[in-house]
């Protein structure tokens, strides 16, 4: 199912094109709308409280966090949400913010727009980190030859690491208080 956003009228100056943007979004039985296209959180937007919640896609780490920190102040810069309304959401790992209503024009498209600007400012940055996520992954699964050993190169020892196994090492002292 394709969603078509029109924000503002139609312009009728021969210059200025309509501007197109491709998102990968879905709309919930409810009416309300989600977004898939950043690497870290996924974007759900409730029309009915003029709301926008970014949740955590896989991690509950400080990348996620910082991913989304950037997204609400980048739509409260651009005033597409009310940036005293950011605040920490009902679900672990989410932040979440509510748009303002405007007569002159359509909240919704104006925050969707806002949000395809988002990302597009952020592709280089996603598409950086899944590059060094695979050159790591890449790495550790198929080694080079200087950071590899065959099987049986490295001689096994009788004792090995920097904690020698002495028995009386593990025996329990015990402590008294001065004067006791």
């Amino acid at each position: 199912m394709t969603i078509k956003i029109r924000v503002g009228d139609k312009i009728e100056d021969s210059k200025h094109e309509p501007t197109r943007m491709e998102l990968a979004i879905r709309k919930t039985i409810d009416g309300n709308i989600m977004l898939f296209d950043h690497n870290e959180m996924d974007i759900v937007i409730i029309p009915e409280s003029n709301k926008v919640i970014a949740f955590s896609k896989n991690n509950f780490n400080d990348s996620v966090y910082a991913a989304q920190d950037r997204f609400f102040r980048y739509l409260a810069m651009k005033g597409a949400l009310n940036r005293e309304s950011i605040r920490s959401g009902n679900v672990y790992g989410s932040l979440e913010a509510e748009y303002p209503l405007s007569e002159d024009v359509n909240s919704l498209q104006l925050v969707l727009f806002t949000i395809g600007k988002f990302i597009e400012e952020e592709k280089p940055h996603m598409e950086k980190e899944k590059y060094l996520e695979d050159e790591h992954e890449e790495r550790l699964t198929n080694p080079d030859e200087e950071e590899s050993t065959e099987l049986g190169e490295i001689p096994q020892k009788a004792t090995k690491g920097s904690l020698p196994k002495d028995a009386n090492m593990y025996k329990t002292r015990r402590w008294y208080a001065p004067g006791a």
